[in-house]
């Protein structure tokens, strides 16, 4: 487990060795934008089948192409509707038959309510081989699926927000279907400004995860934080929290899970709608 830690701290400082973004022509008129765009990344992978006994090395060439849309209404165009795709395309040099294409759509409607509500509700569909986040050593065509809605409300020094997601996986192999699933997760947050650029927050999120097929591993998870959340820079602010999570199996076979859970990251606004979160957990 240490090797494979090891192994993607380090791929995800150094590997991506060399990127390139370029608007292909944006599209402006009263307020319709749409903004074609692709990206070039060249990796380096010293690992690509996660195997550490054995390890095969090879370069990675990554294209997207893609599409962000944004349809405003109301007064000022303050409303807001959304669709955006795009294709990652990698390529690798020597192993071919690791070529793959993830495939991510993204729907989204924002309503804003005066200067301090919003509502915010989407759906995003992704079709993925992606091994990130996952202890596959092969890659494992699946479809993920999340529907979500966000409720925010912002004052002078408190703010709020309340949401609730659907998030649902398919794996395409039918030796897998005993690891499909669907969460159902409900969340708050209240936040309270100390100083110009820095909050205190605190969290409580609850999850109903069900297995269709393998109804031994259904649960339910709670998990309640606290930390800080500063504005490092005006695109890029840092988050630190602690707290504590139980996971609660309905099944007797499975014994219940609980212990002190702690997250840091980094968030960068990279432009309006596209952000970099850098975390660990």
């Amino acid at each position: 487990m240490r090797s494979r830690i090891f192994f993607v701290s380090l791929f995800a400082a150094s590997a991506a060795f060399f990127s390139c973004h370029q608007q292909a022509g944006a599209w402006e008129r009263g307020h319709v934008k749409i903004n074609p765009f692709v990206k070039f990344e060249e990796q380096y992978d010293t690992n690509i089948f996660y195997d550490p006994t054995d390890p095969n090395h090879d370069f990675i060439s990554i294209l997207t192409p893609g599409v962000t849309s944004e349809f405003g209404f109301g007064d000022q165009g303050r409303q807001k509707v959304r669709a955006n795709y795009k294709v990652d395309l990698g390529m690798f040099a020597k192993y071919h038959d690791q070529n793959y294409g993830n495939h991510d759509v993204l729907g989204e409607v924002e309503l804003n309510f005066g200067e301090n509500y919003r509502w915010t509700t989407g759906d995003n569909f992704l079709f993925t081989s992606d091994r990130a986040g996952t202890e596959f050593e092969d890659r494992t065509l699946r479809k993920l699926n999340t529907l979500y809605t966000l409720f925010e409300a912002d004052y002078n020094k408190f703010g709020w927000d309340a949401g609730y997601s659907l998030y649902n996986v398919d794996y395409l192999s039918d030796t897998l279907d005993s690891i499909d699933r669907y969460e159902n997760a409900l969340w708050t947050t209240a936040y309270w400004k100390i100083q110009p650029k820095t909050k205190v927050l605190l969290e409580f999120k609850y999850t109903n995860i069900q297995y269709p097929d393998a109804s031994g591993r259904n649960a339910n998870d709670f998990r309640i934080m606290t930390g800080l959340k500063n504005e490092i820079t005006a695109k890029i602010s840092g988050i630190a929290k602690v707290g504590f999570k139980v996971k609660d199996y309905n099944s007797k076979t499975n014994p219940d899970w609980y212990n002190v859970c702690a997250e840091i990251g980094v968030d960068y606004a990279y432009n309006d709608r596209t952000n970099f979160l850098f975390s660990y957990v």
